[in-house]
């Protein structure tokens, strides 16, 4: 299977409604698959811990940020 539908089947798993193909392409060309999937499992976390509250807007957000935050880190230990 495919990186892209891997990481639909993990956010749908864990995280409810799937966002567009083009939301995970984007992370795909921005991050490596192990940081895009570490930020969906961190999202799904803080969704547990908040009991489900957090909308999807903030599903994206926040998985988004992490990812970001995954990325920076390591490229700053490389650099």
């Amino acid at each position: 299977m495919n990186e892209l539908n891997d990481l639909k089947k993990l956010w749908e798993q864990f995280l409810g409604e799937v966002p567009k193909d083009i939301q995970f392409q984007l992370w795909l060309n921005m991050h490596t698959f192990e940081v895009v999937r570490r930020g969906i499992l961190v999202a799904a976390e803080k969704n547990l811990a908040m009991k489900g509250a957090m909308t999807f807007d903030h599903k994206l957000r926040f998985a988004s940020s992490v990812m970001n935050s995954r990325t920076a880190e390591k490229q700053a230990r490389t650099a």
